[in-house]
């Protein structure tokens, strides 16, 4: 099996998952699942393709100019197999408005606190933020990337664990994804 069909997989056995679990009314499982989609899937790839450490709960320490600081983290800081950070990634089920100015803003102060600047990247399966606040937030300058895996809008009442509204992985999203990771080796 190729490594984008094993992706794939991951997708589609989470979402049966999630579905799984919408069945009995598990709402608050469905939602953890659709994270856990996303972030595993990330791991799956920084692991196969680098090899390096994917870490979750990893903080760093940011000053203010008054000399205050403060521990930020996002989803995944992703290293080397040497121990270097090199990116940063958000994951969201659907990216909307304030995930976005949240990720922007944490980006901005995680880099702050860092020597090199590491790559900043949003995934995301489905985009849900206007385009005028998109472009707000990437004109700020903090996030590099983002890769929406699922083509559309999302839509709160049409779920894609549901399968009367299922939506496939866009192959060419992922692969242009996997080729982003690639890039870090």
């Amino acid at each position: 099996m190729n490594q984008i069909q094993k992706y794939i997989d991951h997708y589609e056995n989470k979402l049966s998952l999630a579905a799984s679990y919408a069945k009995k009314n598990e709402k608050g499982f469905v939602r953890s699942t659709m994270g856990e989609l996303v972030e595993g899937m990330l791991d799956l790839i920084w692991t196969d393709v680098v090899g390096g450490s994917s870490k979750k709960n990893d903080y760093v320490v940011s000053k203010s100019t008054s000399g205050i600081k403060l521990k930020f983290q996002v989803d995944r800081h992703l290293y080397t197999p040497s121990n270097t950070l090199v990116a940063l990634g958000e994951c969201k089920a659907y990216l909307d408005r304030c995930f976005m100015e949240r990720a922007s803003s944490d980006f901005s102060r995680i880099t702050r606190g860092l020597k090199q600047k590491p790559a900043t990247f949003i995934l995301a399966l489905e985009q849900a933020t206007g385009k005028d606040a998109f472009q707000y937030y990437m004109d700020e300058g903090h996030i590099d990337h983002i890769f929406f895996l699922c083509d559309g809008i999302r839509s709160p009442k049409k779920p894609i664990w549901n399968n009367n509204f299922y939506k496939p992985i866009n192959r060419k999203s992922l692969q242009s994804f996997v080729s982003f990771i690639e890039s870090m080796r």
